[in-house]
């Protein structure tokens, strides 16, 4: 099991999941629900920087924070690694992950405005 807490203030209210690699295709569209997502990239709201920080917690783990399932899918990690970034690709969390598709649920507080934000990847691989 494993669970990483960061707390977040960005200029930009949006945050990306995606492959490390440097071909990832962001989402075209990202301002019609909490979370969009490509082959290998996925984007979701957090609280811009003027409203203060979001808690963002990535596991491996269901959220044990209530809160509503905002996003279920899966995105691809063909480098066996997921970054977490913001819209001016500063990189805050590289999340090592089997190679290939990975699960991915998403919660959160609110849909527009989340104070906290809890992603659960199908898997993390322990180095």
């Amino acid at each position: 099991m494993s669970k990483f807490q960061m707390q977040i203030e960005t200029t930009h209210p949006i945050l990306f999941l995606s492959d490390a690699s440097p071909n990832v295709r962001f989402p075209d569209n990202t301002g019609q629900s909490f979370a969009t997502a490509t082959a290998n990239c996925l984007c979701f709201y957090v609280l811009s920087y003027v409203d203060g920080a979001s808690l963002v917690t990535v596991s491996d783990e269901k959220c044990d924070a209530g809160g509503k399932e905002m996003f279920t899918g899966v995105i691809e990690a063909a480098t066996g690694v997921l970054t977490v970034s913001d819209s001016a690709s500063f990189h805050y969390l590289n999340i090592p992950v089997p190679p290939g598709p990975v699960s991915v649920e998403i919660w959160a507080d609110d849909d527009r405005n989340p104070e906290w934000v809890w992603i659960k990847l199908g898997a993390i691989q322990n180095h």
